[in-house]
């Protein structure tokens, strides 16, 4: 288990700095990684510098994008991109888009939480989001501190799912303005963890006419049933195979699952065939 190509540092919502990922895997024998952080490429170049040539680290980004059915219902598809050029203009463009969405819907969901009586603001959630990226696993942090649930997973359930009634809808770019700014930025892109959503082989097909080029089987909540599924709609519809562990370092007793997928060595050569093809 070599390969990771889903990984998550503080300039997200994870909890290990750049360094502290890559030296993990170091540690752990890991040959190729991926920084796939949310909507930002800021932990890249961080990652590559604490490389030091020990281990590829592959320049990557996961984008979190809302699609709307022609019934109006709105669904979370994250795209992730591969081998992509940070420095692309029409990427920053599609970044600093989401940037400025994310932060109104931290404003407006920590807002949401606050009128309900929990005392909660930026400066409580900075506080757990410390030098990264506030997200929303921060204000859940935050509403435990404050009283407002036991734990994290009472807080994400009661505030942060969209069946909550407490729930803040956000505004995000699509999936094709993802894809559209992967391709330019000269990366991959495939879809993150089809197996979280019913029916997504049809909306798979659709985006794979606006130029998505992979799906992500191999993943920790995928089981094998899915796993094989995926990869039998990549291969019938000559798409790559992507997959990792989508690791958020460690938290409190969950430890980090860097490596903990098993990814083929034929994935990875793969999609490097198609990137230098």
């Amino acid at each position: 288990m070599s390969i990771d190509l889903h990984l998550h540092t503080h300039h997200s919502d994870g909890t290990w700095s750049p360094t502290d990922l890559v030296n993990h895997a170091i540690a752990i024998k890991m040959k190729h990684i991926a920084i796939t952080d949310h909507d930002t490429v800021k932990g890249i170049s961080e990652a590559q510098d604490a490389a030091c040539g020990k281990i590829e680290i592959i320049p990557a980004i996961e984008i979190n994008t809302i699609y709307v059915h022609d019934t109006g219902k709105r669904e979370d598809v994250h795209i992730l991109g591969y081998f992509i050029d940070p420095s692309s203009a029409d990427l920053t463009e599609v970044l600093n888009r989401q940037q400025e969405a994310r932060a109104q819907h931290l404003i407006d969901s920590i807002n949401a939480v606050a009128a309900l009586g929990i005392d909660i603001d930026i400066d409580s959630v900075q506080r757990h989001a410390g030098i990264g990226s506030i997200g929303r696993a921060h204000i859940t942090m935050a509403i435990v501190e404050a009283g407002g649930a036991k734990d994290v997973n009472e807080a994400w359930e009661r505030f942060m799912t969209r069946k909550s009634e407490h729930y803040v809808p956000r505004n995000s770019v699509t999936p094709m303005d993802a894809i559209r700014a992967i391709n330019a930025a000269g990366g991959i892109a495939s879809i993150a963890h089809p197996g979280k959503e019913e029916h997504m082989d049809a909306l798979i097909l659709q985006l794979r006419e606006a130029g998505l080029k992979a799906i992500e089987a191999f993943h920790r909540i995928h089981s094998v049933h899915l796993v094989r599924h995926f990869i039998k709609l990549a291969n019938r519809n000559n798409m790559l195979i992507t997959g990792g562990s989508d690791c958020h370092g460690p938290f409190e007793s969950y430890a980090p699952t860097v490596g903990s997928i098993s990814v083929p060595k034929e994935v990875l050569q793969n999609m490097r065939n198609c990137y230098q093809g």
